[in-house]
């Protein structure tokens, strides 16, 4: 066996079959291995990382009763968190989170300063009387920050006494509201930033001791029913997170696994011409009295060695991968980037790939391996030929085994079983199209209105014989046609979605926390600063939906509802500039509506309570019950201000109720900075954000996005083409063959060739349009109900990608096949008697 193989390892289609397979499971490997390190980083720190075992959160203090309770049962640290702005002696200001820390913090891991000290030092007050202040080393990169230097958080100075080197709640939540400023809570409260309407969050993190967090919580609100806190475990956090991270991972994985089946056809296929080119060799055996078994473990042998290795290369290959990415992220999330936690799902890859191969080898082989002597020395082999017991026996077991390990792999099963029902209703709609497209060529190769068209007649007679290259190559091509087009069409309308998310003509500056006496000396020096073109203000307003259709959220049966209930909601009317809507379902009221009260809810919201145009639903807003009808549910623009509103009233309902806004600025370009650090001075309670830098943010996704169109696209053409070359291996010798026979009795090659191409044309054709049908299909299926993205204009893409994809490999394949019939008579019987 093994001389056998040694002897013929420099034949092109084992080499097609390694690299089909080492592309297939680099990918499976590499994305497995990842999700393991980032799943087992995660739950291994997630009590760091979430900062406790349980957190009580909501926007006012808790009361006395309820934090005595607390600390009763548990040790308890509080953690205020305020958005603000931070200035600088170089007169730059910026927004940070803004967390003042008591003793307790944290509860779980360990604040490490540089230079080395307490947490309590860095941030108490001196004996000048100054207080002092920990800093992210992202404001150190940006600002050129050192200790020693001093910053203003509203009225108050603060001396910079350390840099965070690591804070173990920060993974979570570093740079989405701003990166982490630490203070005393004493400082915080001398700051002049704690008024009454000011955003600020409470959170209690909580530590049990002997039991549960869920125990806790349970006791906890039976103890006080009425209280309109959230509470959250560290096991739910830790769900949700898991959740995020499996349904990211699966789509990855699924990549993975459609480029292993389109590498799986192409080893399927280089098998065939690797079996082609030992028809005498087992003739020989088979004449010699070889058993069946004998033969069948010599080469079942080989392909399952060759399997292994190719597979044992391709999850290496993946596992660095992996390692390289935990690396690069591991200062960002926590990430134990070990290769021994790699092991197992290096193992598993290798074992899938080895299975894989010998799956999509078997059919070949054993209808190869099955054929009569005398067809074996005629160098025919029957395609269609029925397989023996044995074998299918063995490839039932493998499709169990493999269906088994996939879904062990992929973290969200059904994931897994609809990408094998896809897979199989995709090759029973491509047996159907090629016992239509053969029986339609077997009629136009004896049609009458074909007479002296002999090279047409010539293709039709191909692709209906039995050893045509019909059935590889729609079932090979027409397979991994179909899965580019689904990734490419999938892509497309992600890309498109950011792109269309990233405004042409976005807001300078964005501004929160405006408190509403400010509001008039806000606008006056907003309009003098140079470059000032526009200003839109609105009332933010917070509340609760606590009613749909007179059913209290609180009490609902519907699990998703009753998890709303206690959600805040940022409310206020309609007002060009902030945040830019779109209607999805229902309609905007007019602009002078003066009728009873209607509400537009944001459309995540809406999806997630279940709510229909026209509900009835009621608000709670300081203590005051708001009834409205919903309208309109809306969609708002991704990159453009981020102030995500909930919900959007008529005209009138919020005024009792408004005691700060939000808005935007329009200005001149390059004037954002000196306009931004002139108002932050002027008002430094007032959070303002330069939209430039989330533009910039969102470019670099963009761009992010597009550079993952070219590596799937990149890993997707290179599969097919292996595929193809794998296909026109297995009928390369048959057409040289006829070639030869041809061209000995006189026919001239120009009509030979001209046949092969009217052959590849017709099978472009045929590949082009399944492709694109089949494959938007599962696009639209995937994007509608799964992403939930729009799929407006992307499917002239899937066309394209199937069009040029088709028509570049099968012309590649012509030219191949061309190539080898441009030799003289001789040399072709020569070529085809060897």
């Amino acid at each position: 066996m093994l001389r056998d193989l040694r002897g013929s390892s420099a034949m092109r289609s084992l080499w097609v079959f390694a690299a089909s397979l080492i592309l297939g499971i680099t990918l499976v490997s590499a994305c497995s291995g990842l999700l393991q390190l980032v799943r087992g980083g995660f739950e291994a720190q997630q009590r760091q990382l979430f900062g406790g075992d349980l957190q009580v959160s909501q926007r006012e203090p808790l009361n006395g009763a309820e934090l005595q309770w607390l600390n009763d049962n548990a040790t308890v640290s509080r953690l205020l968190e305020l958005r603000t702005m931070m200035g600088t002696e170089d007169g730059d200001f910026t927004v940070v989170e803004l967390q003042s820390v008591d003793e307790a913090y944290p509860l779980y891991g360990n604040v490490r300063l540089q230079p080395e000290q307490t947490l309590s030092h860095a941030v108490g007050q001196s004996s000048e009387g100054r207080w002092g202040a920990a800093f992210d080393p992202v404001l150190a990169e940006q600002f050129n920050l050192e200790t020693g230097q001093l910053i203003s958080i509203g009225s108050l100075q603060l001396e910079l006494r350390a840099m965070i080197i690591e804070q173990p709640d920060r993974s979570l939540r570093a740079d989405v509201r701003g990166p982490p400023l630490l203070i005393d809570a004493d400082a915080l409260k001398a700051s002049g930033l704690m008024l009454p309407t000011s955003l600020i969050d409470y959170d209690y993190r909580v530590k049990t001791t002997a039991e549960a967090p869920e125990d806790l919580r349970d006791r906890l609100r039976a103890e006080f029913p009425d209280a309109s806190w959230e509470v959250q475990t560290v096991n739910e956090r830790g769900d949700f997170v898991s959740r995020q991270l499996e349904q990211v991972a699966s789509v990855l994985l699924l990549i993975g696994f459609s480029t292993l089946f389109i590498g799986g056809l192409g080893v399927s296929n280089s098998v065939g011409a690797y079996l082609q080119t030992k028809f005498k060799i087992l003739a020989t055996l088979q004449s010699l009295g070889s058993r069946d078994r004998q033969v069948a473990a010599v080469y079942v042998g080989q392909i399952a060695l060759l399997g292994f290795f190719a597979s044992c290369a391709g999850a290496v290959l993946g596992m660095l991968i992996a390692w390289v990415a935990a690396l690069a992220i591991s200062a960002r999330l926590p990430i134990d980037a070990s290769l021994v936690h790699l092991l197992i799902p290096t193992l598993l890859s290798v074992l899938f790939g080895t299975l894989t191969a010998l799956l999509f080898a078997m059919p070949t082989l054993g209808r190869t391996l099955s054929t009569s002597t005398a067809q074996l020395i005629k160098g025919v082999a029957n395609p269609l030929q029925r397989l023996p017991r044995s074998y299918q026996i063995a490839i039932g077991l493998m499709l169990v085994l493999l269906t088994a390990l996939l879904l062990v792999l992929i973290p969200e099963p059904w994931i897994g079983l609809a990408f094998i029902v896809t897979l199989s209703i995709m090759l029973a709609l491509l047996q159907l199209i090629i016992i239509g497209v053969r029986k339609l060529a077997r009629g136009m190769s004896h049609a009458t209105w074909l007479d002296g068209r002999f090279a047409l007649r010539l293709a039709s007679a191909n692709l209906s014989g039995p050893g045509s290259s019909l059935r590889p190559m729609l079932l090979s091509l027409g397979t991994a046609l179909t899965l580019l087009v689904a990734s490419a069409t999938i892509i497309a309308a992600t890309v498109k979605t950011l792109g269309s998310a990233v405004p042409q003509r976005a807001p300078s500056l964005v501004f929160y926390d405006l408190q509403e006496p400010e509001r008039e000396a806000f606008t006056h020096v907003a309009s003098d600063q140079p470059g000032f073109e526009e200003l839109a203000v609105a009332p933010l307003v917070l509340g609760r939906l606590t009613s749909v259709n007179q059913e209290a959220l609180s009490n609902s049966d519907v699990a998703q509802r009753a998890l709303e209930a206690n959600d805040e909601h940022k409310l206020s009317y309609r007002q060009p500039g902030v945040d830019n809507t779109t209607v999805n379902r229902g309609a905007w009221w007019p602009e002078n509506y003066t009728g009873p009260t209607l509400v537009a809810m944001e459309d995540r919201e809406a999806d997630q309570l279940g709510l229909e145009i026209d509900d009835e639903l009621e608000f709670t807003i300081l203590g005051e019950t708001v009834q409205a009808r919903l309208a309109a549910i809306y969609s708002q623009a991704r990159f453009e201000t981020s102030f995500w509103l909930e919900a959007v009233f008529t005209p009138n309902v919020l005024d009792p109720f408004i005691s700060r806004n939000i808005g935007s600025i329009h200005l001149a370009e390059n004037t954002d900075v000196q306009a931004m650090s002139a108002i932050a001075e002027a008002f430094p309670g007032v959070v303002m954000i330069r939209t430039a830098k989330v533009l910039e943010a969102a470019r670099s996704l963009l761009a992010s996005a597009s550079l993952g169109v070219l590596a799937i696209a990149a890993v997707s053409t290179a599969a097919s083409v292996l595929v193809m070359a794998s296909v026109v291996a297995v009928s390369r010798q048959r057409q040289v063959y006829e070639a030869s026979v041809f061209h000995a009795l006189g026919t001239r090659k120009s009509l030979i060739l001209r046949s092969v191409v009217y052959e590849y044309a017709l099978l472009a054709i045929i590949l082009t349009l399944f492709a694109t049908a089949l494959g938007s299909l599962i696009a639209w299926l995937i994007l509608e109900f799964w992403l939930k993205l729009p799929t407006e204009a992307v499917w002239l893409i899937g066309l394209a990608v199937a069009f040029l994809i088709s028509c570049a490999c099968l012309l590649a394949g012509a030219l191949w096949l061309i190539r080898s019939l441009a030799l003289s008579p001789a040399s072709l019987l020569r070529r085809s008697a060897a």
